[in-house]
């Protein structure tokens, strides 16, 4: 007998009944599911309120192009005056102080965003907070191992992050670079640090610090993500494509470099969203850059990568590959926040925004004081 028979076998009011109780079934389903969808979004009213905000007040092409077409800094930066870096970068004036002041900008808006979220994202994000240590620490290492003086050093350092601002103040004091990583014994970044000492004592090369540094970030980021959940699952994609990314970037330098696989495969990340561990060794074991982009043929990064060969070939830098993968994880966020656009979707499209717009201002920047033409710096733009 079908099943439409047997309904029709049935007393009219045992029908009705159960179709009473399929209707009842269903609703609760329903209802299970709005309760469970506004308890994951709720919380994220009020600073999805405050992100729209923030978006807001990003920069259009057309502040872009006044900017582009500015006569040299002064006006560049009389440009920004009414803006949100307009209070960062008034009293700049050459290269190194506008990095800071947008970098300093940068690390409010992370901090602003961490304090604001519910505590999973929160979480998440004080991470995302722990690149401007790693950022200090190299400029540390960095300004030492040139001999660069405290005055001098403390003037590119951004106070914010985990390490305290007095112990900033101290390591600017330095002399050596042994002496700032001696100096940060007894933080989180001592023994990454140490463990590198004897590459750097027989190269003579910051690389394997800043390397280890990099990785170390990308290791926390990513046991943070694998928790299950739909706020979590999110944030797992966005980061994870950012590993993936700057696992290519790693692998990109280490070719365009000459080094060997296994110092390479050393400083990459042994996990990913969408390449494989298996797929990393192969890439580190290619023999070029035309290596990397055939072992890579059939996925997203294959024809992003190999979309710039040809101006790679021109230029002879890395930096149009990676320039091409920042604007891609650009485009994730943005993918992304119009996904979950009454959860963490919208912090996820403010912070890759607000990178690639201050990316693109350094980039402009470095133009002017180089006294580049509006079309150069168009094309620098573009690459």
């Amino acid at each position: 007998m079908d099943i439409g028979a047997l309904i029709a076998g049935l007393p009219s009011n045992i029908f009705l009944i159960l179709m009473v109780m399929a209707g009842i079934a269903i609703f609760l389903v329903i209802i299970i599911f709005l309760i469970k969808y506004l308890m994951e979004t709720a919380p994220f009213a009020y600073v999805n309120a405050r992100v729209r905000s923030m978006e807001s007040r990003l920069l259009d092409e057309q502040k872009f192009n006044e900017l582009i077409e500015s006569a040299g800094m002064s006006e560049f930066i009389g440009f920004l005056e009414d803006t949100d870096y307009g209070e960062y970068i008034k009293d700049s004036s050459d290269m190194m102080s506008v990095e800071k002041a947008l970098n300093t900008h940068l690390a409010h808006v992370y901090g602003a965003l961490a304090n604001m979220s519910p505590e999973k994202s929160r979480k998440i994000l004080k991470l995302f907070e722990k690149k401007f240590d790693v950022q200090n620490i190299k400029i540390l290492l960095r300004t030492k191992y040139i001999g660069l003086g405290a005055e001098d050093t403390s003037k590119l350092i951004i106070p914010l992050g985990t390490i305290p601002e007095s112990k900033l103040r101290e390591l600017c004091e330095t002399k050596t670079v042994e002496e700032v990583i001696s100096g940060l014994e007894g933080t989180e970044y001592s023994k990454i640090l140490s463990d590198e000492i004897a590459i750097y004592e027989q190269t003579k090369k910051l690389g394997a610090f800043e390397l280890s540094l990099d990785k170390y970030i990308l290791e926390n980021l990513w046991k943070s993500v694998g928790i299950e959940g739909t706020i979590d699952d999110i944030f797992k994609e966005f980061v994870g494509a950012i590993i993936d990314v700057e696992n290519l970037k790693i692998i990109l330098k280490g070719k365009a470099g000459g080094l060997p696989s296994e110092t390479v495969l050393s400083y990459v990340l042994d996990a990913g969203y969408e390449i494989a561990p298996w797929k990393l060794k192969e890439l580190a074991d290619a023999e070029s850059i035309e290596g990397v982009i055939s072992s890579l043929e059939g996925t997203k990064y294959g024809s992003i990568i190999s979309s710039k060969l040809e101006e790679y070939e021109k230029v002879n830098s890395v930096f149009i590959f990676e320039n091409a993968l920042d604007k891609y994880i650009s485009e994730v966020g943005k993918k992304l926040s119009l996904r979950q656009p009454f959860g963490v979707g919208p912090i996820l499209g403010l912070i890759t925004s607000k990178e690639q717009e201050i990316k693109r201002l350094k980039i402009i920047t470095k133009g002017k004081i180089e006294g580049l033409t509006s079309s150069q710096i168009r094309e620098l733009l573009n690459a």
